[in-house]
């Protein structure tokens, strides 16, 4: 659906994604057909607040824009559950409708925020960043991601296997009997994957994000 910039003043979240390592993939038809499933699932699961619809673009990318930003960690963290163990290094820019991509002021355009902190994220060889929350946002944002971002590298393809399970799911028991394994498997497996810490992260900065959003400040 398309925006109406002349009187929407809410903030928005833009998240680009960048497969890391896609060069190196040698299935590059079962690649794609992943990033498509994926791309599909995101617009199907946070279709309500879709601001501008995810696509794969060229570059091995899934770009789109969600209308509440405090939806962005739980969207990139379903993106990288679709993905794994496909890793995907993640941008987010925070700004306002009026500046989604190239209206008004440059500086305060979402997509090349979201670029920006893409480009930051690839420099320091992290797999998440978020700007335009204001400079102590940021700082503060970027640290958590920093904390969290080496435990998602850490994850195993079977870690990985039990937290999309479980995320669709609900329960260890179900898990454990779609995947065949034991409960206790299946419990040590979110906890090695370290699930509540990356949950307990996205919760942090989604509040944070909802507060920025319910008091509109000026970026």
């Amino acid at each position: 659906m398309p925006i109406d910039r002349r009187r929407d003043p809410r903030l928005l979240a833009v998240i680009l994604g960048d497969v890391v390592g896609s060069r190196a993939i040698d299935d590059r038809v079962g690649f794609q057909r992943v990033m498509r499933q994926t791309v599909e699932r995101l617009n199907e699961v946070f279709s309500p607040g879709i601001a501008e619809p995810f696509a794969f673009t060229a570059g091995d990318c899934i770009e789109g824009a969600l209308g509440d930003p405090s939806q962005a960690p739980l969207c990139i963290s379903v993106m990288r559950e679709s993905l794994a163990p496909i890793n995907i290094r993640v941008g987010v820019g925070i700004g306002t409708v009026e500046h989604l991509r190239g209206v008004g002021s440059a500086t305060h355009d979402a997509y090349a925020t979201a670029r920006h902190a893409l480009q930051l994220a690839a420099r320091d060889r992290s797999l998440t960043r978020y700007l335009g929350t204001g400079e102590a946002g940021d700082v503060l944002l970027g640290a958590v991601c920093r904390l969290v971002d080496p435990l998602i590298l850490a994850r195993t393809e079977k870690q990985w296997e039990a937290i999309a399970a479980y995320r669709n799911l609900g329960h260890q028991r179900d898990v454990a009997q779609v995947l065949g394994v034991t409960r206790q498997s299946v419990g040590d497996r979110l906890s090695a994957g370290h699930r509540r810490a990356v949950e307990e992260a996205d919760a942090a900065i989604a509040a944070y994000l909802s507060y920025l959003r319910q008091q509109r400040l000026p970026l």
